[in-house]
């Protein structure tokens, strides 16, 4: 008989959108740096651009809804591991 301790916990439809909006608040994050260091004016936005920032922030939202906590944990590493900007 096998104890129910050891098999991994199920993760409700809840739990995975909750990761999926997470997710794509880091692609957000991710796709707004260089924002900090060019001015708007400089950047000549293509459509091409705009469809790979796009896919940037939904590829973290899967990627989040996949992988879950383990992933986010990861992101909260990379997160801290960023120096702030002065």
């Amino acid at each position: 008989m096998i104890s129910e301790d050891n098999s991994p916990k199920d993760r409700i439809s809840t739990d995975i959108i909750k990761q999926f909006l997470i997710g794509i608040a880091f692609g957000l994050v991710l796709a707004l740096i260089p924002l900090q260091y060019i001015s708007l004016s400089v950047i000549d936005l293509k459509l091409l651009h705009i469809i790979v920032l796009a896919a940037l922030v939904l590829f973290c939202g899967v990627i989040a809804a996949i992988f879950g906590n383990k992933f986010l944990g990861w992101l909260m590493t990379f997160l801290d591991s960023i120096p702030p900007l002065s």
